[in-house]
């Protein structure tokens, strides 16, 4: 059992691992629907990270020793990088759907040219998201150990972390542009997860589930890369 999920001390640690493994399978299946350029995939992507919500909520145990105050804290912080997640695919979803209908649900998308400006979004992105990933950790450390556990927190690991994680919600927002090397950053966050996952002894279901995730953003970068031969040869693109 622990080698499938990880050593679970707590029944709300298990709940959390729920929250979160059927949170990866189901931008897995996004990311599949949107190699295609299914609007559905959006939609998933959304669900994914609302998801991500509960998982942090059950991830605190009730005895941890933290005042109701620092609980209230951390629980309010832990909803922005998740918020930060749905902004991005529901972005995605509204720029998607500017593109006309190919079949039911599916857009004809028309790859654009990268210019170093259609960096700038996603990139942002990126930051916000290191930033509020950040916030739960500290104001939980803040509660435990007051200014004093704040002195001894790891900033910048942490920071880091996050600013990894947030190449998910940063590759969909140059998705979102019909930019196809933002698949890229994609598949870079689900190997720094996946990496994430083995160092912390988490369990081979996460590890499997984020290389899946990684091998569907690389065969969405190699089936969108179509796209952009056939737009070239299109009249008038």
């Amino acid at each position: 059992m622990d080698i499938l999920f990880g050593h679970l001390t707590t029944p709300s640690q298990g709940f959390s691992l729920a929250f979160r493994i059927l949170g990866v399978v189901i931008m897995c299946a996004g990311l599949a629907l949107l190699g295609r350029r299914n609007e559905v995939g959006w939609w998933l992507a959304v669900g994914s990270f609302a998801l991500q919500i509960p998982a942090a909520f059950f991830q605190i145990s009730a005895s941890v020793p933290v005042s109701p105050a620092g609980l209230l804290l951390y629980l309010a912080a832990s909803w922005i990088a998740p918020l930060v997640g749905v902004g991005a695919a529901l972005y995605g979803l509204a720029w998607f759907r500017k593109a006309p209908l190919a079949r039911p649900l599916v857009r004809d998308v028309a790859l654009r040219r990268f210019r170093p400006a259609d960096v700038v979004a996603p990139l942002a992105v990126a930051v916000v998201f290191a930033v509020a990933y950040l916030l739960p950790p500290l104001a939980l450390s803040f509660g435990l150990g007051g200014s004093g556990g704040l002195d001894r927190f790891p900033v910048v690991p942490v920071l880091a972390a996050g600013l990894l994680t947030g190449l998910l919600p940063a590759g969909l927002a140059g998705l979102a542009v019909r930019s196809r090397w933002a698949w890229l950053p994609i598949a870079g966050s689900s190997v720094a997860s996946l990496g994430g996952v083995a160092l912390a002894a988490q369990g081979s279901v996460l590890i499997f589930l984020f290389m899946a995730q990684a091998a569907l953003a690389v065969f969405g970068f190699r089936g969108w890369g179509s796209l952009r031969r056939e737009a070239q040869l299109r009249p008038g693109s």
